[in-house]
């Protein structure tokens, strides 16, 4: 069966289901409908009283089958335009994504609702009754689902555009990956030195283990962060392109030549670090650039790339799309072994709510990752503080981590916001947060002095407002001695936040971020942190529920039963949210909020397309949750609120829970 025949098959199976519903009003359901005023024709069109829907199918075997391809997205959206109508939709007979085509901004943020129609299949399959029976039922349900938001009776949830951009961006970016990963494996098997200096790149370089009984899995990882870290330097050329008239547009050879591919590319990566005056380690020549051009097979892959890189407008995104994006090279395994876990926006949202009410003040994440913390902070501030400059907010966003790709995201995620300023510069660094103390020197940035002179300039970290994250959860075991080390010397320390002289020694190393993030507090400060929830029930948790109760307002711990907070599902998590106070008859007086949420926090919050009103949303949920008192059960979340004081009698969570 044909693309054709099987779009007829969706036909009938949406005909039958329109004639019994009369009140959609859909009339007919017609395939390979003549666009008006083209020879083109669309795959499915639904008609009411005019055109109510039309949609491009691929099939899985497609040689561009994913719905969320921009070309098939223009594609589905301007013959939806051109027959008059609102609604579009591409799928690949898996999924279906339903368009707005009034929406603003992207391709991709039309995108308003998303339809799981069931698992891939070979085309020679649809020739089997039962299998066209069983996605009958899957098509005709995702009709019901979609026909009550097209006939306006349903407004759409709407889709966080964070992970539409990252799936986009994987699915674009899944050619070059594999030509990169067959093409290391030919060379490192004809050429022995290569192999070597790929092993020395990932053991040195990245802090892999290698394992010569593991080569497939370890040239796959290698070969999906050299084409992540790659488009990663392409996507901001191209933003900084835009801010800087002199750079000309990303060019590829068409004779698909690698070697005169790498000969262009580094001509403009050195322009650009040239105009800019920085961003040195984005546009460096390194392994990365040489592997992600390692045969003539990548450079056309590359090419389509740079073709729809315009798609990809970071400046225009508040979100962490490329932390999401390296999330996919660690697999669900290791995040839970190393405790390396993604956060999803609106989660951070609502954290930064409680932490900094007025947008205003000093942030620091201390495992910022990819940078969601930082960016949301930033756009947090933007919307609370419009009169703020740009430099202004970045000299009060701060992040530290370990490791260097993950800092490099968090750069990226803030300095594209605002190319066109010279002063641009992020108060992101690589380093052992447990190295840092206030006032020691961050990192140095070429500023300008007081005569305008630019020269490398020591920046110090100063007292926060809030110290926000979601610092890793691993055993203290796991880590090696000289990590161990550096975090048991945060023991017995502090003058405003006293830590513990000692802690059990089960207790995960996320505990002493904790207890080191707190000597950054400035008087009132918050400190907001995402973790595993198996510290509230555990021996060393004791200890740490103690120091919180002792040395601060503890405003709610927030859980949910709806969805997973971490990308590892096995993970339960809570969010905590704590304010610094010094006054024990304050802190005793204080309600402290065990609340679980029963539905998502997208679907708490509503879909706002303009971001001031999100961000109104989630200051709402804050201030109905600050404002609970007593027990209490409703739909959409369960607490019980119990003074400080109480709590300290009690002395621990599950107490309360079953008072």
């Amino acid at each position: 069966m044909n693309e054709w025949g099987f779009a007829a098959e969706v036909s009938k199976w949406w005909e039958q289901a329109a004639a019994e519903n009369p009140a959609w009003r859909f009339h007919k359901v017609r395939v390979e409908e003549s666009v008006p005023g083209s020879r083109q024709r669309s795959d499915l069109v639904v008609l009411g009283d005019s055109p109510a829907l039309c949609g491009e199918i691929r099939l899985p075997d497609h040689n561009n089958s994913s719905p969320l391809d921009f070309d098939n997205l223009k594609d589905a959206v301007s013959k939806a335009l051109a027959h008059g109508c609102r609604w579009a939709f591409t799928s690949d007979a898996r999924s279906l994504f339903l368009i707005d085509t009034q929406q603003t901004g992207s391709l991709i943020t039309k995108i308003v609702h998303k339809e799981v129609l069931g698992e891939g299949f070979r085309r020679a399959e649809l020739d089997d009754p039962a299998i066209l029976s069983r996605m009958s039922k899957a098509w005709v349900g995702a009709f019901h689902e979609l026909a009550p938001i097209i006939t306006g009776l349903k407004k759409p949830e709407g889709m966080a555009a964070d992970a539409l951009f990252v799936e986009a961006l994987r699915e674009l970016l899944s050619a070059p990956v594999a030509a990169i990963r067959d093409a290391m494996h030919e060379r490192r098997k004809a050429d022995e030195a290569f192999q070597s200096d790929l092993i020395e790149w990932m053991v040195d370089d990245q802090g892999w283990a290698h394992d010569p009984a593991k080569w497939e899995q370890e040239v796959g990882r290698a070969s999906k962060l050299t084409a992540y870290v790659f488009v990663t330097r392409l996507m901001f050329y191209e933003a900084l392109r835009r801010s800087k008239s002199t750079l000309d547009p990303l060019a590829l050879p068409s004779n698909n030549n690698a070697k005169l591919a790498e000969k262009m590319l580094r001509f403009q990566f050195d322009e650009a670090r040239r105009i800019s005056g920085d961003y040195e380690t984005l546009f460096s020549w390194d392994r990365v650039s040489q592997y992600a051009m390692i045969s003539d097979g990548c450079v056309p892959f590359w090419r389509r790339m740079v073709q729809h890189i315009e798609h990809f407008d970071l400046s225009t995104i508040d979100h962490d799309i490329l932390g999401r994006l390296f999330e996919r090279l660690i697999e669900p395994h290791e995040r839970y072994e190393w405790g390396q876990h993604y956060t999803s926006s609106d989660v951070v949202d609502l954290m930064l709510s409680f932490a900094l009410r007025d947008g205003s003040g000093n942030l620091l994440d201390p495992a910022a990752g990819g940078g969601t913390f930082l960016v949301r902070a930033y756009v947090r501030k933007k919307v609370l503080n419009p009169e703020q400059t740009h430099q202004e907010r970045l000299k009060e966003i701060f992040g530290i981590d370990i490791s260097r790709f993950p800092a490099t995201l968090a750069t990226v995620n803030l300095a594209i916001k605002q190319l066109e300023f010279e002063d641009n510069y992020p108060r992101v660094t690589t380093k052992s947060f447990f190295r840092v103390k206030p006032g020691d020197e961050l990192m140095q940035l070429p500023l300008a002095d007081s005569d305008g002179d630019v020269k490398q300039s020591s920046v110090p970290i100063p007292f926060m407002r809030a110290v926000v994250g979601n610092p890793p959860y691993v055993r203290i075991h796991k880590l090696g001695a000289h990590r161990q080390s550096e975090v048991l010397g945060v023991l017995g320390k502090g003058d405003r936040v006293r830590t513990p002289s000692k802690l059990p020694k089960s207790a995960n190393y996320h505990v002493y971020f904790w207890l080191h993030g707190a000597q950054f507090l400035e008087p009132g400060g918050y400190i907001a942190l995402l973790t595993a929830g198996e510290w509230m029930d555990s021996d060393y948790g004791a200890a740490l529920q103690d120091w919180l109760l002792r040395n601060f307002k503890i405003e709610a711990f927030i859980e949910s039963g709806a969805e997973a907070w971490f990308s590892e599902a096995r993970v339960g998590t809570v969010v905590t949210i704590a304010k610094q106070c010094s006054d024990a008859n304050e802190r005793d007086d204080n309600f402290v909020r065990f609340v679980t949420l029963r539905q998502t926090v997208r679907a708490l919050l509503g879909h706002h397309e303009a971001v001031e009103d999100h961000i109104r949303a989630v200051d709402m949920l804050r201030d109905r949750i600050l404002g609970l008192r007593g027990h209490g059960e409703a739909v959409d979340m369960d607490w019980s609120a119990v003074r400080q004081s109480d709590l300290r009698a009690l002395g621990s969570r599950s107490d309360v829970v079953e008072r």
